[in-house]
C-alpha cells in the first residue's frame, strides 16, 4: 500500500541556532512525543523517512523497541544505530545549524501476526497547522521541502563512505537504516 506524503516540514532560521536551547524549547512546546526535530541534511527522501518509521513502528508494536519512546526509536533507525544516545547526537539539532526538519510520527496499526504495520489515518491539515504553530513558537521559519540526497547529511546520520567519489543512492540510505538491526 502506498503511503501518503511523510508529515515532514522543513525549517530555517535567520542565523545559527543554539541547539541545546532550541531543543529545550521544542520539548516544552511540542504537543506530544510524536513530534521530532532534526538538523540539516537528516531527511533526504520520503522513502528514507517511511522506512525508518516502519521499522520503528513495527518494533514499537511488538514491544521490542530498544528506545523508551517512539520518537527515539525512529531516530535510532534514521541514524542506523543500536544506540539511542548516538542517534540523538547524530540527528539532533546542533550548534550552528541554520535549517532542519520537524516531523510528525503517525500512529501505526498492525496486522494480526504483528508482521506488518500500516499508517493510521490522521488529519494532514491539522498536522500542518500544528507544525506551523510549533515552528512559530520556536522562532523558526517554515521552508519548502526539497528532499535531496547529500553525502554531508548522510555522513551526519552515520553513513561511511570509503571513497570520496563514492555515490550516495537512496538504496544505500535505506540500507543504512536497516543496518541498525546489526550494528552496535
Amino acid at each position: 500500500m502506498a503511503h501518503p506524503p511523510f508529515p515532514c516540514f522543513a525549517w530555517r532560521s535567520g542565523g545559527s541556532v543554539d541547539g541545546k536551547k532550541l531543543l529545550q524549547v521544542f520539548l516544552e512546546q511540542r504537543p506530544n512525543a510524536q513530534w521530532v526535530l532534526v538538523g540539516e541534511g537528516c531527511a533526504q527522501s520520503e522513502l528514507q523517512l517511511w522506512t525508518a518509521w516502519n521499522c520503528a513502528s513495527r518494533r514499537w508494536i511488538r514491544s521490542t523497541a530498544l528506545a523508551r519512546s517512539m520518537d527515539a526509536e525512529f531516530l535510532r533507525y534514521l541514524c542506523g544505530t543500536h544506540h539511542v544516545s548516538e542517534a540523538f547526537k547524530r540527528a539532533g539539532v546542533r550548534e550552528g545549524d541554520t535549517a532542519g526538519f520537524l516531523m510528525f510520527l503517525p500512529d501505526a496499526t498492525a496486522d494480526e501476526q504483528q508482521s506488518d504495520c500500516h499508517v493510521s489515518e490522521y488529519d494532514s491539515q491539522a498536522i500542518e497547522g500544528q507544525a506551523k504553530l510549533l515552528l512559530s513558537q520556536l522562532s523558526l521559519e517554515d521552508a519548502p521541502i526539497d528532499y535531496a540526497l547529500n553525502k554531508t547529511g548522510a555522513s551526519r546520520l552515520g553513513m561511511k563512505f570509503e571513497h570520496e567519489d563514492e555515490e550516495l543512492t537512496e538504496s544505500a540510505l535505506i540500507g543504512h537504516i536497516l543496518s541498525s538491526e546489526f550494528t552496535s
